[in-house]
């Protein structure tokens, strides 16, 4: 699991002999992307491409202010959403939109970017180690993005959205799965605590069930209806072969 928060799940990354290895592939990888890549795209140029990119592993799992980038870039708003559309179209980030089942709370509007690999996040970032990164404010929102790109991987058809309102409830996905809505809140710690904006989210979706995921082989249950999980807890959860 450490390898994977560190290297990420490109192949060559993951399977290098060495940290070192793997870091300086990362790196060359971004380089061609940007450089080689990027071109084809009308209206984008590599190193605005870059800085943005390198700014959304900064902010990874917030939720977007396209004013806010644009001026930091020089750019309009509206280019910076081109920008992260582009990105997004070639897989190298996530974009989350908002849960707007519920119309009578005040909706963050905005979706949650995330940079679509670990490893990369941990290249644009500088971080060359596992203890760099564990170290670092990104972390507990990489383990967001690892359990955002398993449950595309899992669920492909799943529609997987955020939920946050301006009262301060929040959890980092909602999933609706099979028929069914699920919410799934991440703690990359092995003694996770809920926040009370948590549970008034948890409150306001109403879900089937709840999910905590932490980077544990084991699970356990917290409350009715709530349960501690691993990753591979929440594929058995959200697919139905495990009873709650």
């Amino acid at each position: 699991m450490e390898q994977y928060f560190f290297a990420g799940g490109f192949p060559r990354s993951i399977l290098a002999p060495s940290d070192a290895v793997s870091f300086q592939w990362r790196e060359d990888f971004i380089s061609t992307f940007l450089e080689r890549d990027l071109p084809q795209w009308a209206g984008s140029t590599p190193a605005t491409m870059g800085r943005l990119w390198r700014m959304l592993a900064h902010s990874n799992g917030q939720t977007v202010n396209y004013s806010t980038l644009a001026s930091s870039l020089g750019i309009s708003s509206v280019s910076v959403r081109n920008h992260i559309d582009i990105l997004a179209s070639t897989y190298m980030v996530e974009v989350v939109p908002p849960w707007f089942s519920n119309m009578g709370k005040r909706i963050v509007k905005s979706p949650k970017v995330y940079v679509a690999d670990s490893g990369i996040t941990a290249a644009l970032l500088g971080l060359r180690s596992f203890s760099e990164m564990s170290g670092h404010p990104s972390f507990g929102a990489v383990w967001e993005q690892i359990v955002l790109s398993n449950l595309r991987g899992w669920f492909p058809d799943a529609e997987i959205c955020h939920y946050r309102t301006a009262n301060g409830a929040e959890t980092d996905f909602v999933v609706r799965a099979s028929g069914k809505v699920y919410a799934v809140e991440c703690k990359a710690t092995f003694s996770p605590v809920l926040s009370k904006g948590n549970h008034l989210a948890f409150e306001d979706i109403a879900p089937a069930h709840t999910f905590v995921v932490v980077p544990s082989p084991e699970g356990w249950s917290l409350k009715p209806g709530i349960d501690v999980v691993s990753l591979d807890g929440l594929r058995e959860g959200l697919a139905g072969t495990r009873n709650w």
